[in-house]
């Protein structure tokens, strides 16, 4: 994963804040919603990898120290790969951003055609007195999702095999080869066809799991990249 570290300009989406200085702790807390952060996808340019900014803007009333943990995971099994922390100094009224390259990962079996873009957990810190540590979440939050990881796997590798089925099928009931044949594509278009609501059961369960997901703490563990793509 590339960290390149800059400023930039954004829209506000706020998504954690996190308090972790001596200062703070000591004296009355102090409120750093001023603070406002995005996580934002950038246009993908290839299938190879996305883009992801982490953007701050401090709308405090002076300088903020900041700091973040980044924890790059398997999209697939949730693994943590990587951890980076980094930190900086925002002056009122400026930007900050982190920017994140993350790879497109097929499964290790290599199962599907398909990948999934690498996942992150961001979380933040900040501090008016000297640089401050963020609290890193992954191992917290994947364990409030483990059930549900599990169940989607499970989900995964069905409907897998579904389509390993449905793939069957047509190369045993359809010809494949046959000069001028033209009930090729139809043969295939209707066994496709037969099969589309069994695919499409698997689909809405993957999609449910996924709301789930999502539902379980969103303010401290929103996972960014890690989507399927579509499966055909």
């Amino acid at each position: 994963m590339k960290i390149d570290v800059k400023t930039a300009g954004y829209t506000t989406f706020l998504i954690a804040v996190l308090v972790n200085s001596p200062a703070s702790r000591a004296a009355e807390p102090i409120d750093f919603s001023c603070m406002k952060e995005e996580v934002r996808s950038i246009i993908q340019v290839t299938d190879a990898h996305q883009e992801y900014d982490v953007r701050m803007r401090n709308e405090c009333p002076g300088a903020v120290y900041w700091s973040t943990c980044i924890e790059r995971m398997d999209p697939w099994t949730y693994r943590i790969l990587e951890t980076h922390t980094p930190g900086g100094y925002v002056e009122a009224g400026k930007r900050a951003r982190v920017n994140l390259h993350l790879k497109n990962t097929p499964p290790a079996g290599g199962d599907l055609a398909d990948g999934r873009i690498q996942a992150v957990y961001v979380s933040y810190a900040y501090a008016i007195d000297g640089p401050p540590r963020a609290a890193c979440v992954a191992q917290r939050c994947e364990a409030k999702k483990s059930d549900l990881r599990a169940q989607v796997t499970a989900n995964d590798k069905a409907w897998l095999q579904a389509r390993q089925r449905l793939a069957a099928r047509i190369e045993s009931e359809c010809p494949t080869s046959g000069w001028g044949n033209a009930d090729v594509d139809a043969c295939r278009d209707q066994v496709r066809a037969a099969g589309a609501e069994e695919l499409q059961a698997f689909a809405d369960t993957d999609a449910a799991l996924q709301a789930k997901l999502a539902e379980i703490d969103p303010e401290n563990c929103t996972v960014y990249g890690g989507h399927a793509n579509a499966i055909r």
